[in-house]
C-alpha cells in the first residue's frame, strides 16, 4: 500500500495493521477519527507528519506475523473475536479499575481531589459501556450474523436498515472517546503524582491499558465490521 499525507487513517490501519502501534505511539486517533487523512490527524495532535510516515513504513517492512486480516474473514468470526477478546477484556478491566479507584479515593482523595472527578468519569464510562455492549450483543451483532448467514427474511423484519443501529453505536464510540480524553486531562496523560503509591500507579496503568484496547476494539467495528455489514445488506435482494 502506498501511504501519503492524504491517505485516510482508517484505510491505513485496515490495510496495514502494523500501523496501529505507531498511531498509539504518536497519540493519533485511528478509530473514531479514522475518517481524517493522515495529515489532518497529525495536525490535530500537533505532530510532524514525517516521523509518523517513517515509522509506519518501518513497521510495514517488518516480516513479523500480524493480526488476522479481518477484511476477508466471515463476519460471524469477527463478531465472536470482538466479543470474546475485547468485550471480555473491557468488562474485566473496568471491574479492576473500579476496585483500584475506590482504594485510591479512600487513601489519596483529600490530597488529590482530582481522584473524585476520575471516579465520577469512570462511573459514567462503566454505565455507558454496559448499555452499549448489551445493545451490540443482543440486537446489532445477531442481526449482522443473520445477514452473514443470508437469513434475509428474518433480518428484514428487525431493521429497515442496519445503518440506523450502526450510526447509534458509532455515536457511542465517539462519546467514549471524549470521555477518555477527559480522563487523560484529569490524570495528566496517565502520569501518577510523585507521591502515588503502588495502587495509585496500578490504577493509571489499568486505565491506559483499557483505553489502548478500546482503540483497537472500536477500530475493528467502525472501520471493518460496520462498513462490511452495510455493504452486505446492500447486496440483499
Amino acid at each position: 500500500m502506498v501511504i501519503t499525507a492524504e491517505t485516510p487513517v482508517r484505510d491505513i490501519v485496515v490495510e496495514v495493521p502494523s500501523a496501529i502501534p505507531v498511531f498509539e505511539q504518536f497519540g493519533i486517533d485511528y478509530c473514531c477519527g479514522g475518517k481524517h487523512t493522515l495529515a489532518e490527524a497529525c495536525i490535530k495532535r500537533d505532530q510532524s507528519l514525517a516521523p509518523v510516515l517513517e515509522e509506519i513504513k518501518r513497521r510495514e517492512s517488518d516480516t513479523a506475523p500480524v493480526e488476522t486480516q479481518w477484511q476477508a474473514a466471515p463476519l460471524c468470526e469477527l463478531i465472536h473475536y470482538i466479543v470474546e477478546k475485547h468485550h471480555t477484556f473491557t468488562r474485566e478491566q473496568v471491574t479492576l479499575i473500579q476496585q483500584l479507584a475506590a482504594k485510591v479515593e479512600r487513601r489519596h482523595g483529600p490530597a488529590h481531589p482530582e481522584v473524585y472527578k476520575i471516579n465520577e468519569a469512570l462511573a459514567t464510562i462503566d454505565a455507558e459501556l454496559k448499555h452499549h455492549f448489551f445493545c451490540e450483543e443482543n440486537v446489532l451483532f445477531p442481526y449482522i450474523e443473520m445477514l452473514d448467514r443470508k437469513e434475509t427474511a428474518v433480518a428484514q423484519a428487525i431493521f429497515d436498515t442496519v445503518q440506523k443501529p450502526v450510526t447509534r453505536m458509532m455515536m457511542d464510540h465517539n462519546q467514549t472517546g471524549d470521555e477518555f480524553r477527559v480522563l487523560r486531562e484529569l490524570t495528566n496523560g496517565y502520569e501518577p503524582p510523585e507521591d502515588a503509591c503502588t495502587t495509585y500507579r496500578a490504577l493509571y496503568r489499568a486505565m491506559e491499558d483499557l483505553e489502548r484496547d478500546l482503540h483497537r476494539h472500536i477500530h475493528l467495528e467502525n472501520n471493518i465490521l460496520f462498513p462490511r455489514a452495510i455493504s452486505l445488506e446492500s447486496e440483499r435482494p
